[in-house]
């Protein structure tokens, strides 16, 4: 496979993981799109879309300073190497996020999550409440920061790209897979049911698990053949 093959199927895999998960989107973000649809009447369709603009640009942020962080390691060692470390702490800490939401081990960043809630929860009702054409945009982009086990997942990936462009693409592609859900909830108004959301969050665990799992093997595989052609 290619490298330029190998980039794609990576997009594709932050695409489907945004699309999958995006139930767990609803119930963690829900509340913004359906604040924002009970404020506006007559610009809720635009309000929508730039709360979408807003976040997704903030994510893409995200994306390439940790490709930018990724690519500071490869600095001054093998790119082969470097990448492959950097996949392996990629899956170590997609693991660690799977378990952690599976409840098997206490929260490590519900804490973290917590304090940082709380601590953005009035401002972001003065946004939510503002007529301006930027509050949507201001409250999309603050959304984007907020803790959330999938954004930590996929910004390690973004860091495992080892460049700032791959990054910012890499978490592109995982907002692009977020907005259908959520801007469908915010136009329409649809909601999941937390014990729906439960089991779903269940599945999405599950496969950043099995996909963290899958990029430490990837990265310990190529290190063997390296050691074997050398």
């Amino acid at each position: 496979m290619s490298a330029v093959d190998a980039s794609l199927g990576g997009y594709a895999i932050a695409v489907v993981g945004g699309f999958a998960g995006s139930l767990h989107c609803l119930g963690m973000c829900g509340a913004f799109p359906l604040a924002l649809s009970a404020r506006g009447r007559g610009g809720r369709v635009a309000r929508q879309l730039l709360y979408q603009l807003g976040r997704v640009n903030a994510l893409v942020f995200i994306g390439v300073v940790s490709g930018l962080a990724g690519a500071t390691l490869v600095a001054g060692t093998s790119f082969a190497v470097a990448s492959r470390i950097l996949a392996a702490v990629a899956g170590v800490v997609m693991v660690v996020l799977g378990v952690e939401m599976l409840g098997l081990v206490r929260g490590l960043t519900g804490r973290v999550a917590f304090a940082i809630q709380g601590a953005v929860a009035r401002p972001l009702r003065g946004i939510i409440a503002s007529p301006s054409p930027a509050a949507p945009v201001a409250l999309g982009m603050l959304n984007a920061f907020l803790p959330c086990h999938l954004v930590y997942a996929f910004a390690a990936q973004a860091a495992a790209s080892g460049t700032p462009v791959a990054g910012g693409l890499t978490m592109l592609a995982f907002g692009a897979g977020t907005v259908p859900a959520l801007l469908g909830l915010g136009l329409f108004g649809e909601s999941v049911s937390p014990q729906f959301r439960r089991r779903f969050d269940r599945i999405v665990a599950g496969a950043l698990i099995v996909y963290g799992l899958v990029l430490i093997a990837t990265a310990v595989a190529a290190s063997g053949g390296g050691h074997a052609h050398h």
